[in-house]
Protein backbone atom coordinates (compact mmCIF):
# COMPACT_ATOMS: atom_id res chain seq x y z
CA UNK A 1 0.00 0.00 0.00
CA UNK A 2 1.26 3.46 -0.68
CA UNK A 3 0.84 5.65 -2.73
CA UNK A 4 0.09 12.55 -3.14
CA UNK A 5 2.29 19.98 -2.30
CA UNK A 6 2.93 24.33 -1.04
CA UNK A 7 1.27 24.25 2.19
CA UNK A 8 1.11 26.51 5.11
CA UNK A 9 1.09 26.73 9.14
CA UNK A 10 -1.88 26.90 10.93
CA UNK A 11 -2.32 30.33 13.14
CA UNK A 12 -3.01 28.88 16.76
CA UNK A 13 -4.49 32.20 17.56
CA UNK A 14 -7.06 31.51 14.81
CA UNK A 15 -7.20 27.70 16.10
CA UNK A 16 -8.47 28.69 19.39
CA UNK A 17 -10.91 31.37 18.44
CA UNK A 18 -12.73 28.96 15.90
CA UNK A 19 -12.20 26.08 18.94
CA UNK A 20 -13.83 28.36 20.88
CA UNK A 21 -16.82 29.94 19.19
CA UNK A 22 -20.68 29.58 19.80
CA UNK A 23 -21.02 26.52 17.01
CA UNK A 24 -22.30 23.45 17.63
CA UNK A 25 -19.12 21.07 18.45
CA UNK A 26 -20.92 18.21 17.28
CA UNK A 27 -20.54 20.03 13.71
CA UNK A 28 -17.98 20.83 11.67
CA UNK A 29 -17.67 22.69 8.44
CA UNK A 30 -15.34 23.00 5.65
CA UNK A 31 -15.00 26.73 3.89
CA UNK A 32 -13.57 26.71 0.41
CA UNK A 33 -12.33 29.60 -1.61
CA UNK A 34 -10.90 28.54 -4.61
CA UNK A 35 -9.53 31.16 -6.66
CA UNK A 36 -10.16 30.69 -10.41
CA UNK A 37 -12.52 27.72 -9.86
CA UNK A 38 -15.35 27.21 -12.38
CA UNK A 39 -18.66 28.28 -11.36
CA UNK A 40 -21.49 25.65 -10.39
CA UNK A 41 -18.72 22.74 -9.57
CA UNK A 42 -19.85 19.83 -7.85
CA UNK A 43 -17.91 19.31 -4.50
CA UNK A 44 -18.32 16.45 -2.54
CA UNK A 45 -17.12 15.87 1.27
CA UNK A 46 -16.22 12.07 1.63
CA UNK A 47 -15.75 10.35 4.78
CA UNK A 48 -12.83 7.93 4.80
CA UNK A 49 -14.40 5.69 7.35
CA UNK A 50 -13.05 3.24 9.71
CA UNK A 51 -13.88 0.53 7.47
CA UNK A 52 -12.74 1.51 4.86
CA UNK A 53 -15.09 2.83 2.54
CA UNK A 54 -15.29 6.65 1.44
CA UNK A 55 -19.30 7.71 2.14
CA UNK A 56 -20.76 11.40 1.45
CA UNK A 57 -21.52 13.10 3.83
CA UNK A 58 -22.22 16.41 2.12
CA UNK A 59 -22.58 17.66 -1.49
CA UNK A 60 -22.68 21.33 -2.70
CA UNK A 61 -21.88 24.06 -5.77
CA UNK A 62 -19.30 26.24 -5.94
CA UNK A 63 -20.34 29.83 -6.63
CA UNK A 64 -19.13 32.16 -9.30
CA UNK A 65 -16.51 33.33 -6.71
CA UNK A 66 -15.04 29.57 -6.20
CA UNK A 67 -16.71 29.64 -2.59
CA UNK A 68 -18.55 26.48 -1.14
CA UNK A 69 -19.49 25.34 2.36
CA UNK A 70 -19.85 21.51 3.34
CA UNK A 71 -20.80 20.01 6.74
CA UNK A 72 -20.08 17.28 8.97
CA UNK A 73 -20.59 15.45 11.76
CA UNK A 74 -18.25 15.36 14.78
CA UNK A 75 -17.16 12.12 16.63
CA UNK A 76 -15.37 10.59 19.50
CA UNK A 77 -12.56 10.09 17.45
CA UNK A 78 -10.75 11.83 14.27
CA UNK A 79 -11.39 10.92 10.77
CA UNK A 80 -10.07 11.63 7.76
CA UNK A 81 -12.03 13.14 4.80
CA UNK A 82 -12.07 13.64 0.93
CA UNK A 83 -13.12 17.18 -0.21
CA UNK A 84 -13.75 16.25 -4.03
CA UNK A 85 -14.12 19.33 -6.40
CA UNK A 86 -14.96 17.66 -10.03
CA UNK A 87 -11.62 15.65 -10.42
CA UNK A 88 -9.49 17.28 -8.36
CA UNK A 89 -9.30 16.54 -4.38
CA UNK A 90 -7.77 17.52 -1.00
CA UNK A 91 -7.77 16.26 2.42
CA UNK A 92 -8.54 17.18 5.64
CA UNK A 93 -9.66 16.04 9.41
CA UNK A 94 -12.10 16.59 11.55
CA UNK A 95 -10.55 18.48 14.65
CA UNK A 96 -11.92 21.59 14.78
CA UNK A 97 -15.40 23.18 14.22
CA UNK A 98 -14.23 24.65 10.62
CA UNK A 99 -11.64 23.95 8.54
CA UNK A 100 -11.41 26.65 5.90
CA UNK A 101 -9.09 25.70 2.42
CA UNK A 102 -7.69 28.41 0.56
CA UNK A 103 -5.99 27.37 -2.93
CA UNK A 104 -5.67 28.30 -6.71
CA UNK A 105 -7.73 25.58 -8.70
CA UNK A 106 -4.89 25.09 -11.40
CA UNK A 107 -2.75 24.41 -8.53
CA UNK A 108 -5.20 23.06 -6.43
CA UNK A 109 -3.37 19.37 -5.44
CA UNK A 110 -0.20 20.67 -5.04
CA UNK A 111 -0.80 23.89 -3.25
CA UNK A 112 -3.36 24.31 -1.08
CA UNK A 113 -3.43 25.80 2.70
CA UNK A 114 -6.00 24.94 5.46
CA UNK A 115 -6.35 27.19 8.16
CA UNK A 116 -8.66 26.16 11.94
CA UNK A 117 -7.78 22.69 12.23
CA UNK A 118 -4.20 21.84 13.25
CA UNK A 119 -5.28 18.11 11.89
CA UNK A 120 -5.45 19.14 8.83
CA UNK A 121 -2.26 21.28 8.70
CA UNK A 122 -0.08 18.63 9.66
CA UNK A 123 -1.78 16.65 6.88
CA UNK A 124 -0.92 19.05 4.31
CA UNK A 125 2.43 19.54 5.57
CA UNK A 126 2.86 15.69 4.58
CA UNK A 127 0.87 15.65 1.79
CA UNK A 128 3.83 18.86 0.41
CA UNK A 129 6.65 16.43 1.68
CA UNK A 130 4.99 13.60 -0.24
CA UNK A 131 5.03 15.82 -3.30
CA UNK A 132 8.39 17.22 -3.12
CA UNK A 133 9.78 13.54 -2.68
CA UNK A 134 7.43 11.84 -5.97
CA UNK A 135 8.60 15.36 -8.02
CA UNK A 136 12.21 14.52 -7.09
CA UNK A 137 12.08 10.81 -7.95
CA UNK A 138 10.56 11.34 -10.84
CA UNK A 139 13.27 13.92 -12.11
CA UNK A 140 16.03 11.17 -11.59
CA UNK A 141 14.13 8.53 -13.41
CA UNK A 142 13.53 10.93 -16.11
CA UNK A 143 17.66 11.51 -15.53
CA UNK A 144 18.53 7.68 -15.59
CA UNK A 145 16.45 7.37 -18.43
CA UNK A 146 18.04 10.05 -21.20
CA UNK A 147 21.25 8.84 -19.65
CA UNK A 148 20.78 5.36 -20.57
CA UNK A 149 20.49 6.28 -24.10
CA UNK A 150 23.27 8.65 -24.71
CA UNK A 151 26.00 7.64 -25.99
CA UNK A 152 28.40 9.91 -24.65
CA UNK A 153 27.15 8.75 -20.92
CA UNK A 154 29.40 6.74 -19.32
CA UNK A 155 28.40 3.68 -16.98
CA UNK A 156 29.99 6.20 -13.89
CA UNK A 157 27.54 8.89 -14.27
CA UNK A 158 24.71 6.44 -14.71
CA UNK A 159 25.40 4.96 -11.85
CA UNK A 160 25.77 7.84 -9.53
CA UNK A 161 22.18 9.34 -10.30
CA UNK A 162 20.87 5.42 -9.45
CA UNK A 163 22.80 6.11 -6.20
CA UNK A 164 21.00 9.26 -5.61
CA UNK A 165 17.19 7.65 -6.26
CA UNK A 166 18.47 5.02 -3.93
CA UNK A 167 19.25 7.50 -1.22
CA UNK A 168 16.41 9.87 -1.88
CA UNK A 169 14.41 6.45 -1.49
CA UNK A 170 15.69 5.90 1.90
CA UNK A 171 15.46 9.37 3.07
CA UNK A 172 11.94 9.54 1.91
CA UNK A 173 10.98 6.55 4.06
CA UNK A 174 13.06 7.83 7.01
CA UNK A 175 11.26 11.16 6.81
CA UNK A 176 7.93 8.89 6.87
CA UNK A 177 8.28 7.07 9.40
CA UNK A 178 9.65 9.61 11.76
CA UNK A 179 6.60 11.75 11.11
CA UNK A 180 4.35 9.12 11.39
CA UNK A 181 5.90 8.47 15.16
CA UNK A 182 5.69 12.24 15.70
CA UNK A 183 2.22 13.58 14.41
CA UNK A 184 -0.83 13.77 16.99
CA UNK A 185 -3.07 13.05 14.59
CA UNK A 186 -3.75 9.12 13.72
CA UNK A 187 -4.99 10.12 10.70
CA UNK A 188 -2.35 11.52 9.68
CA UNK A 189 0.34 9.09 11.26
CA UNK A 190 -1.05 6.00 9.05
CA UNK A 191 -1.34 7.96 5.76
CA UNK A 192 2.61 8.21 6.44
CA UNK A 193 3.06 4.68 7.27
CA UNK A 194 1.34 4.13 3.67
CA UNK A 195 4.56 4.82 2.01
CA UNK A 196 6.93 2.22 3.12
CA UNK A 197 7.38 -0.51 1.65
CA UNK A 198 6.69 -3.70 3.90
CA UNK A 199 9.61 -5.55 2.95
CA UNK A 200 12.52 -3.20 3.22
CA UNK A 201 11.04 -0.94 6.10
CA UNK A 202 9.67 -4.15 8.61
CA UNK A 203 11.30 -3.76 11.34
CA UNK A 204 10.28 0.17 11.79
CA UNK A 205 6.82 -0.26 10.81
CA UNK A 206 6.98 -3.04 13.82
CA UNK A 207 8.48 -0.18 16.49
CA UNK A 208 5.86 1.86 14.74
CA UNK A 209 2.77 -0.33 15.48
CA UNK A 210 3.67 -0.42 18.79
CA UNK A 211 4.15 3.14 19.08
CA UNK A 212 1.14 3.86 17.47
CA UNK A 213 -1.20 1.62 20.21
CA UNK A 214 0.58 2.78 22.78
CA UNK A 215 -0.46 6.19 21.67
CA UNK A 216 -3.21 6.14 20.47
CA UNK A 217 -4.86 3.25 23.00
CA UNK A 218 -8.53 4.09 22.91
CA UNK A 219 -8.68 4.23 19.17
CA UNK A 220 -10.65 1.87 17.23
CA UNK A 221 -8.61 3.08 13.99
CA UNK A 222 -5.76 2.87 16.07
CA UNK A 223 -6.73 -1.26 16.56
CA UNK A 224 -7.65 -1.88 13.51
CA UNK A 225 -4.54 -0.59 11.38
CA UNK A 226 -2.70 -3.03 13.90
CA UNK A 227 -4.68 -6.05 12.84
CA UNK A 228 -3.83 -5.07 9.33
CA UNK A 229 -0.51 -3.95 9.70
CA UNK A 230 0.28 -7.52 11.65
CA UNK A 231 -1.28 -9.43 9.14
CA UNK A 232 0.75 -7.64 6.52
CA UNK A 233 4.03 -8.18 8.07
CA UNK A 234 3.35 -11.64 8.77
CA UNK A 235 4.05 -12.39 4.85
CA UNK A 236 7.46 -13.12 3.42
CA UNK A 237 7.11 -11.23 0.61
CA UNK A 238 4.01 -8.35 -0.90
CA UNK A 239 4.41 -10.55 -4.01
CA UNK A 240 4.98 -14.29 -5.22
CA UNK A 241 4.78 -13.18 -8.81
CA UNK A 242 9.12 -12.32 -9.91
CA UNK A 243 10.15 -9.76 -12.61
CA UNK A 244 10.07 -11.65 -16.07
CA UNK A 245 7.50 -14.33 -14.95
CA UNK A 246 4.63 -15.11 -17.19
CA UNK A 247 1.04 -13.66 -15.67
CA UNK A 248 -1.19 -16.52 -14.34
CA UNK A 249 -3.87 -16.79 -16.77
CA UNK A 250 -7.60 -15.73 -15.58
CA UNK A 251 -10.62 -14.89 -16.95
CA UNK A 252 -13.44 -12.71 -14.39
CA UNK A 253 -16.33 -10.81 -15.46
CA UNK A 254 -16.84 -7.08 -16.35
CA UNK A 255 -19.35 -4.27 -15.44
CA UNK A 256 -21.81 -5.89 -17.43
CA UNK A 257 -21.45 -9.80 -16.60
CA UNK A 258 -18.88 -10.42 -19.73
CA UNK A 259 -16.70 -13.00 -19.07
CA UNK A 260 -12.81 -11.07 -19.94
CA UNK A 261 -9.67 -13.54 -19.84
CA UNK A 262 -6.05 -12.17 -19.25
CA UNK A 263 -5.59 -13.58 -23.21
CA UNK A 264 -7.31 -10.45 -24.41
CA UNK A 265 -5.20 -8.35 -24.16
CA UNK A 266 -1.74 -9.93 -25.32
CA UNK A 267 0.21 -7.85 -27.86
CA UNK A 268 0.05 -5.21 -25.42
CA UNK A 269 1.92 -3.83 -22.63
CA UNK A 270 -0.92 -4.15 -19.76
CA UNK A 271 -1.28 -2.96 -16.04
CA UNK A 272 -3.21 -5.14 -14.05
CA UNK A 273 -4.78 -2.92 -11.55
CA UNK A 274 -5.65 -4.40 -8.12
CA UNK A 275 -8.10 -1.87 -5.78
CA UNK A 276 -11.08 -1.84 -4.32
CA UNK A 277 -13.76 0.61 -3.50
CA UNK A 278 -13.65 0.22 0.43
CA UNK A 279 -9.46 1.12 -0.37
CA UNK A 280 -8.63 4.58 0.71
CA UNK A 281 -4.81 4.35 -0.67
CA UNK A 282 -6.06 2.70 -3.80
CA UNK A 283 -8.59 5.49 -4.37
CA UNK A 284 -5.81 8.28 -3.45
CA UNK A 285 -3.86 6.36 -6.05
CA UNK A 286 -6.83 6.79 -8.58
CA UNK A 287 -5.89 9.98 -10.15
CA UNK A 288 -2.21 8.81 -11.12
CA UNK A 289 -3.64 5.98 -12.81
CA UNK A 290 -6.06 7.63 -14.62
CA UNK A 291 -3.59 10.46 -15.79
CA UNK A 292 -1.22 7.21 -16.83
CA UNK A 293 -4.32 5.36 -18.84
CA UNK A 294 -5.02 9.40 -20.26
CA UNK A 295 -1.14 9.65 -21.55
CA UNK A 296 -0.52 6.47 -22.35
CA UNK A 297 -3.76 4.84 -24.39
CA UNK A 298 -2.55 5.63 -27.80
CA UNK A 299 0.76 3.80 -27.18
CA UNK A 300 -0.03 -0.01 -27.20
CA UNK A 301 -0.78 0.29 -23.63
CA UNK A 302 -3.97 -0.67 -21.58
CA UNK A 303 -4.83 -1.10 -17.87
CA UNK A 304 -7.18 -3.90 -16.47
CA UNK A 305 -8.74 -3.18 -13.03
CA UNK A 306 -9.46 -6.15 -10.62
CA UNK A 307 -11.33 -5.18 -7.97
CA UNK A 308 -11.41 -7.42 -4.35
CA UNK A 309 -14.49 -5.58 -3.55
CA UNK A 310 -17.56 -7.75 -2.35
CA UNK A 311 -20.56 -5.34 -3.02
CA UNK A 312 -21.19 -4.64 -6.99
CA UNK A 313 -23.16 -1.33 -6.37
CA UNK A 314 -20.42 0.25 -4.79
CA UNK A 315 -17.78 -1.16 -7.33
CA UNK A 316 -19.88 0.07 -9.87
CA UNK A 317 -20.40 3.46 -8.33
CA UNK A 318 -16.07 3.71 -7.44
CA UNK A 319 -15.53 3.17 -11.08
CA UNK A 320 -17.68 5.53 -12.05
CA UNK A 321 -16.73 8.78 -9.12
CA UNK A 322 -12.66 8.03 -9.96
CA UNK A 323 -13.78 7.86 -13.61
CA UNK A 324 -12.12 4.69 -14.13
CA UNK A 325 -12.73 4.44 -18.03
CA UNK A 326 -10.49 0.98 -18.80
CA UNK A 327 -11.76 -2.36 -18.11
CA UNK A 328 -12.49 -3.65 -14.85
CA UNK A 329 -13.57 -7.23 -13.50
CA UNK A 330 -14.14 -9.00 -10.32
CA UNK A 331 -15.89 -11.76 -9.03
CA UNK A 332 -17.19 -9.59 -5.89
CA UNK A 333 -15.25 -12.34 -3.57
CA UNK A 334 -13.29 -9.94 -1.53
CA UNK A 335 -9.99 -11.26 0.13
CA UNK A 336 -11.58 -14.94 -0.40
CA UNK A 337 -11.56 -14.28 -4.28
CA UNK A 338 -9.38 -16.65 -6.06
CA UNK A 339 -7.25 -14.14 -7.46
CA UNK A 340 -5.95 -13.33 -4.85
CA UNK A 341 -4.16 -16.44 -3.99
CA UNK A 342 -3.24 -16.74 -7.73
CA UNK A 343 -0.82 -13.17 -7.62
CA UNK A 344 0.15 -13.29 -4.21
CA UNK A 345 -2.03 -10.26 -3.31
CA UNK A 346 -1.19 -9.63 0.11
CA UNK A 347 -2.18 -5.58 0.50
CA UNK A 348 -3.46 -3.00 -1.98
CA UNK A 349 -3.40 -0.92 -4.30
CA UNK A 350 -0.87 -3.43 -5.85
CA UNK A 351 0.18 -3.87 -9.23
CA UNK A 352 1.51 -5.95 -12.27
CA UNK A 353 2.98 -4.42 -15.39
CA UNK A 354 3.03 -6.95 -17.84
CA UNK A 355 4.55 -6.99 -21.52
CA UNK A 356 3.52 -7.79 -25.03
CA UNK A 357 4.19 -11.62 -24.66
CA UNK A 358 2.21 -11.47 -20.87
CA UNK A 359 5.37 -11.21 -18.75
CA UNK A 360 5.44 -9.49 -15.59
CA UNK A 361 8.50 -6.87 -16.06
CA UNK A 362 7.66 -4.24 -12.79
CA UNK A 363 5.46 -4.65 -10.40
CA UNK A 364 3.97 -2.22 -7.62
CA UNK A 365 4.05 1.05 -9.67
CA UNK A 366 2.32 3.88 -7.82
CA UNK A 367 2.76 8.14 -7.96
CA UNK A 368 5.32 9.79 -9.92
CA UNK A 369 6.86 6.04 -10.28
CA UNK A 370 4.07 4.42 -12.61
CA UNK A 371 4.57 7.37 -15.30
CA UNK A 372 8.28 7.54 -15.48
CA UNK A 373 7.88 3.76 -16.27
CA UNK A 374 6.12 4.05 -18.53
CA UNK A 375 7.28 6.61 -20.49
CA UNK A 376 10.76 4.07 -20.10
CA UNK A 377 9.07 1.01 -21.32
CA UNK A 378 6.87 2.80 -23.87
CA UNK A 379 9.26 5.30 -25.97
Amino acid sequence: MKKFSPYFVVFASLFLLWSCSDKNTDQFEVVGKIDGMPDNVLVYLEEIGLNNELKIVDSTRSNDKGRFLLKGARGREQKLYRVKMGNKWVLVIDDAAEVAINAEWNKLESDYATKGSAGSASLSKLLKNIYTFDKRIAELHYTIENLSIDPAANDSVISLAQTDLEKINKEQSKFMMAYADTTKFLPVAILAAFRSDLEQDQDDLKQLMTSLDKRFANQSMAKEFKQYLSEALNKKSISKIKINDPAPAFTLKDLNGKDISLDKFKGKYLLIDFWASWCPPCRAENPNVVKAYTTFKNKNFDILGVSLDTDEAKWQSAVKTDNLSWTQVSDLGGWKSSIVSLYGIEAIPANFLLDPEGKVIATNLTGAKLETTLSEVLK
